[in-house]
């Protein structure tokens, strides 16, 4: 854990050393729209503890309920959230079989209607309005080459930028986060 945190550190001082570097080799007569170029992905690199460095943002995968083809979204990276969020909408809870019917996003940015059984019903606290019951699916995330099995909750995410909320849950199982990177990996690579 020490280690970790110091590794946490140094990887953001470097960074942070990295860029001022680079701002200053940046001549005066370059462009603004030639400096806000979208950089590669970084080669991927791994920790001492076989742990993946990505950015808060990152490409990948969700396979629910066992689907032959996953769905690609960009995921949010979030070491603030307990728990993994899944945007669905029109959620139907179907206690008596232990099912959950809801509407989300395809790869193809479409919509698809899926029916899978529940893990469980999880209540998550609002300050303003009390709390809200949110049923809990099995998933399976692919970021890189690192495949989460995941509890994922399904909650709307309409008004939010990103479809996926990865969790510390998740995390801890592979990934360091830099929050000064994003999509550092790439896309999910298929095994």
């Amino acid at each position: 854990m020490y280690y970790t945190w110091w590794l946490a550190i140094l990887l953001i001082f470097n960074t942070t050393a990295t860029f001022a570097q680079s701002r200053q080799n940046v001549s005066s007569d370059t462009s603004y729209s030639e400096c806000s170029q979208a950089a590669a992905p970084a080669a991927i690199e791994k920790t001492s503890e076989n742990k993946l460095i990505a950015g808060y943002l990152e490409k990948s995968s969700i396979s629910i309920c066992g689907q032959a083809l996953p769905i690609e979204v960009d995921a949010k990276l979030d070491t603030g959230a307990d728990s993994t969020s899944f945007h669905a909408t029109d959620i139907v809870i179907d206690k008596k079989h232990k099912k959950v019917t809801f509407t989300t996003v395809n790869s193809n940015g479409g919509m698809q209607r899926i029916t899978c059984p529940y893990k469980r019903i999880m209540r998550v606290k609002k300050r303003p309005s009390g709390s809200s019951q949110r049923p809990v699916i099995a998933a399976q995330i692919r970021i890189a080459s690192q495949v989460f099995e995941a509890e994922v909750n399904l909650t709307d995410r309409t008004h939010f930028s990103y479809k996926l909320l990865i969790g510390r849950k998740e995390l801890r199982n592979g990934l360091l986060i830099d929050p000064s990177q994003r999509y550092r990996l790439g896309k999910p690579v298929s095994p």
